[in-house]
């Protein structure tokens, strides 16, 4: 016997049925706020953002509450052939290895790597990879190359510059969550100093919403001034899976209630936002689309249709990829 629909969620699906079959004339009436966004998911995001910020509705939901916590790679810009932060790594590593392979074996493993530029190999050893270039780096320094890096650096595989090739849809979704009073965080396994070296200035996110993985940090005095050296991984601190659900729960005291992710790292992230005791929404980026990369993350995507999170196909949802 099949499962009857709760009427509540019924009343739900004829609304957004509703919003999208309205919706040249709700958009050319109110303004495209989210002009790369189409179809059904477009629809969906605005009833949501609407009912949420409209004062005395019943899923209203206070500003102070209004939490949005997006992973950073592969779900506001493009991971492949690697995350930016390995690719900022590896920039240095074939800038700098006549002298760094001199220091050891795992030094000169790296440097291997890098010249080969093998995204698999890389990956194995990525905490090696992420750590030791920057050991004994100044803080501001290692945020300084980040953004240098990040706005210089072309893509090998699509022959784009990484700046170029931060996701358009997301902008503007950024963008009308900041204008709707939300706020927007970016909780990301990379490293938090290069995410918040490029936030506020490509992503419209403040470098104080940014919760990545943290390094351990020297604090020292120089010439009478206070020296912060970055250091190795701290311990347990790797931002993913169970630990980016923590340090949000840190960081925003009541989590957020709308989350995107588009991996297994983000599942307890988009968790957090389902499970909210105020109206929460969890969003699963589909890498379906050749204008990007084509890739499935199959784990994630058998939960999403388990727990009725929604799935963006960014082949269908997305009318553009890049900005």
């Amino acid at each position: 016997m099949k499962k009857m629909l709760k009427p509540a969620r019924v009343a739900g699906l004829l609304v957004v049925l509703c919003l999208f079959l309205a919706w040249p004339a709700w958009a050319a009436a109110a303004g495209d706020q989210l002009p790369s966004w189409q179809g059904p998911v477009k629809a969906q995001l605005m009833e949501y953002i609407q009912a949420v910020t409209t004062p005395g509705g019943k899923d209203f939901i206070p500003p102070s509450e209004r939490i949005a916590a997006f992973d950073l790679d592969g779900t506001v810009m493009a991971e492949r052939p690697m995350p930016f932060v390995m690719e900022l790594s590896v920039v240095w590593l074939k800038a700098n290895c006549t002298a760094f392979s001199q220091r050891g074996p795992k030094e000169k493993a790296l440097c291997r790597a890098a010249a080969k530029g093998d995204p698999k190999q890389m990956r194995r050893k990525i905490d090696d990879l992420l750590t030791l270039p920057f050991l004994g780096m100044e803080l501001d320094a290692y945020r300084a190359l980040a953004l240098k890096v990040f706005e210089t650096y072309v893509n090998p595989l699509k022959k784009m510059p990484v700046k170029d090739m931060i996701y358009a849809p997301q902008l503007e979704l950024i963008e009308l969550l900041n204008a709707k009073g939300f706020q927007v965080w970016l909780c990301s396994g990379s490293a938090i100093s290069a995410m918040q070296a490029i936030s506020a200035k490509h992503l419209g996110v403040p470098p104080e919403r940014c919760i990545g993985t943290r390094f351990q940090v020297q604090v020292g005095e120089n010439q009478g001034r206070l020296s912060f050296k970055r250091g190795a991984i701290q311990a347990g601190l790797l931002n993913l899976a169970e630990v980016k659900a923590a340090n949000l729960k840190l960081a925003t005291v009541n989590g957020p209630v709308l989350a995107f992710g588009n991996s297994s790292g983000d599942i307890w992230m988009l968790k957090f936002a389902a499970d909210s005791h105020r109206r929460g929404l969890a969003l699963v980026l589909d890498h379906d689309d050749p204008r990007e990369f084509v890739y499935a993350k199959p784990e994630l995507l058998d939960l999403a249709k388990q727990r009725g999170w929604t799935v963006v196909s960014m082949k269908k949802a997305w009318s553009k990829v890049f900005r």
